[in-house]
């Protein structure tokens, strides 16, 4: 067994309230030690069925990070994501402004594709998911203008129900 195995057990069976990865790795990662999206480094350890990850600490005790990632993120996984919200209701946007809604997509590799894209050109974007649906959003934009420049922009892009939605005051 490892000495970062051995850690892991050791801070299990202590109760310790350790760190979790930012995100749990893919059910096909075979590897024994995994970088979260955060570069934290977390080792694997298995107790009898269960895989644990043990977060890396230095001398220190502090957690190791600063590390690449070991899974890229696509670029619209990367993109902020807003919580889901009924289809009446104004998506709860993390900064007051306007907003322009390009569309919904059932296709990650789509909102993918056009997240880099768009990315790409300056735009910023933000993302909120529905089970099987992908709403991306360009914005804030500080006032109507600039809003309605970049809904008339993104029309041109192939994006031609893309609407303004604005923040509550």
């Amino acid at each position: 067994m490892s000495r970062w195995a051995a850690a892991a057990l050791l801070a299990a069976a202590a109760g310790a309230a350790a760190a979790s990865p930012a995100e749990t790795p893919p059910a096909d990662f075979t590897g024994d030690v995994y970088v979260d999206s955060a570069g934290c480094v977390f080792h694997r350890a298995t107790l009898g069925a269960r895989t644990v990850w043990a977060q890396r600490l230095d001398p220190a005790g502090t957690p190791v990070c600063g590390a690449e990632p070991s899974i890229e993120r696509s670029a619209a996984e990367a993109l902020p994501r807003i919580p889901p919200s009924r289809a009446d209701a104004v998506p709860a946007f993390p900064m007051p402004g306007i907003y322009v809604q390009l569309g919904a997509f059932t296709a990650n590799s789509t909102a993918d594709r056009i997240a880099a894209d768009l990315s790409g050109q300056g735009y910023s974007l933000l993302r909120q998911d529905f089970p099987r649906l992908f709403v991306l959003f360009a914005g804030p934009f500080e006032d109507e203008a600039a809003a309605a420049a970049a809904r008339r922009d993104l029309r041109g892009q192939g994006f031609p129900d893309a609407f303004l939605r604005r923040t509550e005051p």
